[in-house]
Parts: C-alpha cells; sequence; structure tokens
C-alpha cells in the first residue's frame, strides 16, 4: 500500500520522505517534469488532493510533525470559497491528470529506447493514438471553456448575493434609523405634552380721532347715537387722543395627559369708571375683554367656560377660540350690522368630520327696552327702579332709574354649525333668548330668537369676501349699533322687536406688509306701535312727540331707530417687523347715517357722521 501511494507520489512529481527520528516527519519535495508546470498535486491516502502552496512552487523542502499537520497545512478552510476553490481544484486535478498521461503516453510512444535496453524498443504505435490524444486535448480544451464560464457564473452569482447583503443591510439600517426617529418624535411630543407656557401679547396704541359731530365717545363711536342734524352737537366737532384701547393678554398652555388645556386673559382701558376723565391724569381703569379656559379633547370635543367672544359672532376657522372674525377697524364698535358680543358662557363644540363642526352655548343674559310713553311702575329691565343695587357695598347704579342691569331667569342659547368644504368658511347659526318683565303684581314672559347666516370666501389669491346677517325679534343687543331688544304693550307685556343686521365687506392683502378693507352694514329694527286711548305706547309709535330732535337747544325728543347704516375703508402698513415685534400704522373713514321712526306730524328726525381715525400700533413679539 505504501509502495503504491509512494508511486502515484512520483508521478505527481512529488517525493515523499520518512524521517527515521523518533518523531515522524513526512518530507515533500516538488519535481516538476517541465519548466512550465509550476502546479502540482498531492493525492495521497493521508489527505485530500490539493493545490500544494507557495513552498511547494518554490521547490522548498518543507517538514511537516504528522499526516494530520500535513492536512491541516494543505487543506483549504471551510468557507464558501474555499468550497468553491476546492471544487475548482478538483477539476483542475482532473484535467492534469488527464494530461499527464497524454502525456506520458506520448513520451513512451515518440522516445527512443532507454540506453541499454535497445533490443527491447518497442515499434511505434498506430497512427489512431494520436488522433484519440488529439480528441482528449480537444475534449479538455472544452472543459477548461466551461470551467471558465462556471467560474464566471460563481463570480456573478457571489457579486449578486454581495449586492442583496447591502441593500439587507442598509433596509436594516433604515428601518432602525426610522424606529429610532420615531420614537424620539414619541418622547418629543411627550415631552411637548407636558410643558406648561406662558405667553405675553397684545399690543400699545396711540389714536387720533376726528369726528364732524360731536359725540363725547372715546374709541369706540356710538353709531346709534350720533347726533341729530341740527343739534348743537351736529355743529360741533370733535377731536380725541387717547391709548385706551391699548390691549394685554396673557395665554398659557398645558397639557393633562392627552387633554389640552388653554387658559386666556385680555384686557384694555375702556372701562367706564365714575372718576375717569380727561381733565389731568387721565386715568381710566382696566377692564376684562376675554377670559375663559379652553379644555379640547383627544376626541375632537372642547369645553370652554368664561368671558369671551360670543358663539354668535362669526368665526375665520372652524370654532375655535382666538379664531372669530373681528373686523380690521381702529374703531372699537367695530361696524354698524357686525353681530357680536363678549360675555360669560359655558360652550361645546365638536368635530364630526374633516371641515365640519357644531357647537352649542348658554351665554349671560341682559334686555335692553325702548318704550314710548312706558306704563308707570314697570319692573325688571336696566333702567328699572329695581335696576339699583340693594347695598352700596355692591353698586351697579346709584340712581334710581339709571342704566343698570336686567333681572333675566334664563340665559341666551346660541348655536352654530360650521362647513368648510376646501374653499371657503360657512356658518349657520342660532339663537334663542327669553324676556321678563313685572307690572301689576305679575310677571310677564316673552322669546325671542334670531337665524343668522355667515360666510368668508377667498375671491382670488389675497382677496377676501365677507358677509354675514342675522334676522329675527328681540336681536338688538347683538349688533354695533347696540339696537333695543323689547318694547312693552299699555298692559306690561313684553314684545321683542323685530330686527335684522347685514354686514359684508373685501379684505385685501396685496403683499405681507399692507391689508386693505372696506366694510358696508345696516340695521333695520320694526315698528312695534300700540295705543292705549289717544295715547301710543311702544316702538316706532307715530304718536312719539319728535318736536325738538333738531333744535339747537333739544327740546323733547321721542325718536326711536328705524335704520342705521355705514361704510368704511382703511387700512393698515406694517413697516417693521423682526424679533422685536411689529410697528403698523393705519388709517380709516367712516359714513355713518341715522333714521329715525317718524313721529307726530310726521316728523322724521336724520342724523349723519363723518369719523376719520389714525393709529399707531406697537405689537409685541
Amino acid at each position: 500500500m505504501a509502495t503504491a501511494s509512494a508511486e502515484r507520489f512520483r508521478r505527481a512529481g512529488v517525493s515523499v520522505e520518512k524521517s527515521s527520528s523518533v518523531r515522524s516527519r513526512v518530507h515533500l519535495r516538488l519535481e516538476a517534469p517541465a519548466p512550465s508546470e509550476r502546479v502540482a498535486l498531492l493525492k495521497c491516502d493521508a489527505f485530500m488532493p490539493q493545490k500544494l502552496p507557495c513552498f511547494a512552487r518554490q521547490r522548498r523542502r518543507v517538514a511537516f510533525p504528522n499526516a494530520a499537520a500535513a492536512r491541516a497545512r494543505l487543506q483549504c478552510p471551510s468557507t464558501p470559497k474555499a468550497s468553491r476553490q476546492r471544487k475548482e481544484g478538483a477539476i483542475m486535478r482532473m484535467i492534469t491528470i488527464g494530461l499527464a498521461l497524454a502525456f506520458g503516453i506520448g513520451l513512451s510512444v515518440h522516445a527512443g529506447p532507454a540506453r541499454g535496453d535497445e533490443a527491447n524498443a518497442q515499434p511505434p504505435p498506430p497512427a489512431s493514438v494520436s488522433n484519440q490524444l488529439e480528441d482528449m486535448k480537444k475534449a479538455l480544451e472544452s472543459q477548461q471553456k466551461q470551467i471558465q464560464e462556471l467560474r464566471k457564473q460563481i463570480e456573478y452569482r457571489d457579486q449578486n448575493i454581495e449586492q442583496m447583503q447591502q441593500q439587507i443591510d442598509k433596509t436594516e439600517l433604515t428601518a432602525s434609523e426610522t424606529a429610532r426617529i420615531s420614537a424620539e418624535q414619541r418622547e418629543e411630543k411627550k415631552d411637548a405634552k407636558k410643558a406648561f407656557t406662558l405667553t405675553p401679547g397684545g399690543f400699545l396704541e396711540a389714536t387720533a380721532i376726528y369726528r364732524t359731530a360731536n359725540q363725547n365717545a372715546d374709541v369706540g363711536s356710538t353709531f346709534g347715537n350720533i347726533p341729530f342734524d341740527g343739534t348743537a352737537n351736529s355743529h360741533l366737532s370733535e377731536f380725541r387722543g387717547t391709548a385706551r384701547q391699548s390691549r394685554l393678554s396673557l395665554l398659557a398652555e398645558g397639557w393633562l395627559d392627552d387633554t389640552k388645556v388653554t387658559g386666556y386673559y385680555e384686557m384694555d382701558f375702556l372701562a367706564d369708571a365714575p372718576t375717569g376723565n380727561e381733565v389731568e391724569s387721565n386715568s381710566f381703569s382696566p377692564r376684562i375683554r376675554q377670559l375663559f379656559t379652553d379644555i379640547d379633547f383627544d376626541n375632537g370635543i372642547s369645553l370652554l367656560a368664561g368671558q369671551a367672544w360670543s358663539l354668535l359672532t362669526t368665526s375665520r376657522q372652524g370654532i375655535t377660540p382666538r379664531r372669530e372674525f373681528v373686523p380690521w377697524t381702529i374703531d372699537a364698535q367695530y361696524n354698524v350690522g357686525y353681530n357680536w358680543a363678549r360675555q360669560w358662557q359655558a360652550r361645546i363644540t365638536a368635530k364630526l368630520a374633516e371641515g365640519l363642526w357644531v357647537a352649542a352655548a348658554a351665554e349671560n343674559p341682559e334686555t335692553t327696552l325702548s318704550v314710548v310713553n312706558p306704563p308707570a311702575n314697570l319692573l325688571g329691565f336696566n333702567t328699572s327702579p329695581n335696576a339699583q343695587s340693594p347695598g352700596s357695598q355692591f353698586t351697579l347704579s346709584n340712581t334710581p332709574g339709571a342704566n343698570g342691569i336686567s333681572t333675566d331667569f334664563l340665559p341666551d342659547l346660541t348655536g352654530k354649525i360650521v362647513y368648510e368644504p376646501g374653499f371657503g368658511h360657512y356658518e349657520f347659526k342660532a339663537l334663542g333668548r327669553f324676556f321678563r318683565d313685572r307690572f301689576n303684581n305679575n310677571n310677564d314672559y316673552a322669546t325671542g330668537e334670531g337665524i343668522g347666516l355667515a360666510a368668508v370666501i377667498p375671491i382670488v389669491d389675497g382677496l377676501d369676501f365677507t358677509l354675514q346677517t342675522l334676522d329675527g325679534w328681540g336681536i338688538g343687543r347683538y349688533a354695533s349699533g347696540q339696537g333695543a331688544d323689547v318694547t312693552v304693550r299699555p298692559n306690561g307685556q313684553v314684545v321683542p322687536i323685530p330686527t335684522l343686521d347685514f354686514f359684508g365687506g373685501f379684505e385685501a392683502h396685496p403683499n405681507e406688509n399692507w391689508d386693505l378693507y372696506t366694510y358696508g352694514g345696516l340695521e333695520y329694527y320694526g315698528q312695534k306701535a300700540f295705543q292705549n286711548g289717544k295715547v301710543f305706547v311702544g316702538y316706532g309709535t307715530p304718536g312719539a312727540n319728535n318736536s325738538g330732535c333738531e333744535l339747537d337747544v333739544i327740546g323733547t325728543c321721542q325718536a326711536q331707530n328705524r335704520l342705521l347704516w355705514q361704510v368704511q375703508p382703511g387700512f393698515w402698513y406694517r413697516f417693521y417687523r423682526g424679533p422685536a415685534g411689529t410697528l403698523a400704522a393705519g388709517m380709516s373713514y367712516s359714513f355713518v347715517h341715522r333714521d329715525a321712526w317718524a313721529g307726530i306730524n310726521g316728523l322724521t328726525p336724520a342724523g349723519h357722521e363723518h369719523i376719520i381715525m389714525s393709529s399707531l400700533r406697537y405689537y409685541l413679539p
């Protein structure tokens, strides 16, 4: 067995020697049959066929301590690349063995007899052997081409595997990065929900006012009480400078788990303190504009409680506090026909779908009365004797019959539906009211109601059109003209006054620094007149004595408003905007007209007013 193995080594060009020392060693030596042969194959019973390493190709003698060490040194690592090399090596060994056999046969055929053996020389083989060798050579060349093709395919496969691995690694990295970013965003959102912020705001304003007819009014005009033509005030113009509309606000925002809580306080200095005057110190009191808490749940429901803009006020977006449609006027009374109030309320709002909201509120009631020839001892209204406070420490009005507070038994109820289809903002709103008075030892009750529509429509980029209207009975106080809600019959029965309010206008934004606007509006108050014998009672009665309404020194004047209307253009220009805040200058002009119901002898008093206002505001950052 050993002799056969040695013979195979000798044919492969490798000699094997075993050391005689105690520790057995195996010696390998490369003996290539020709200089062109640089690779020898090792094949023995002790280890697998394998390409000899570089020391064999360099004809170096290398000793191994045993067959296992030789096997470990000559075998390839068990890796995909090594496996591929073993397969290629097996194919190469087959080719090399074939070439060696062919080469040996060729030598035996063509070489002469060995020295001393001439007598035993054999004749040359027939020509068919050469043909067989040629066929074998061609077959080997074909196999070599196939091997090269297989090698290319293996390399292409390995490249694809490597690319796929890179894509997998990249995908895993992207997924890992996405998960990390999502986790960070969740943490940031969680941290943001834990945050509590206080944000100051508001503006400081200096306003100059000029009116062609004296109103003795500050920045808020009395549209429903402008002087009738012919009176002394209609011949006296009015100039006034004021800073009382300067406004300060504080916004508090925080989270209770997934519920957002907002608190908002807003004030100015337009309170009517009894001691306020313009003689020397101009010490005017601050007043509450808004003071409320708003709770937004994550299911689309929100609750509001406190003093805020009435739900009846048109919104610019959704039904959200601090997103109301407030005209851009300098005038604090805004414009005739504009429906609004700021008062206590408890409101619930629900977002039913994308672009669809519904809300309802109970709001603080107040009743305004206007009556010609009222019955004596009529109680329950703001001008009634019972409107005085029962004690001086609670004084609202300490003069009998002065303007106090009415005695109401139910809140005003308001409701609204808002729809935003993607083009504009549209509202349907409703108002319900409850009235009461006391006369001749009895209480009398009446109800009022109003239905309204509103819209804010973008005409083109930078130009919006707004329209709103409210029609009903007993709704007079909800418009800027501050008309009367009710009148009474001769028997003291409460009668709501029919009222129609209309407001519309355009708002333009030519660029980020300019805002232009033009508003127009009207308020109409219907007639509710009654006759008690020869005495006319009610509102708009033809028996009203208007004889002194247009005299320089006013005499008897029982005129009641029939129609108010106003047109008001204006602009704002922001000449600085930056981290320090915003500086803006504005100006407006308005024309106001007032008509009264005709009285005795058909006398119909009327008045008109031109108002110019300019303002400089510094908005806090």
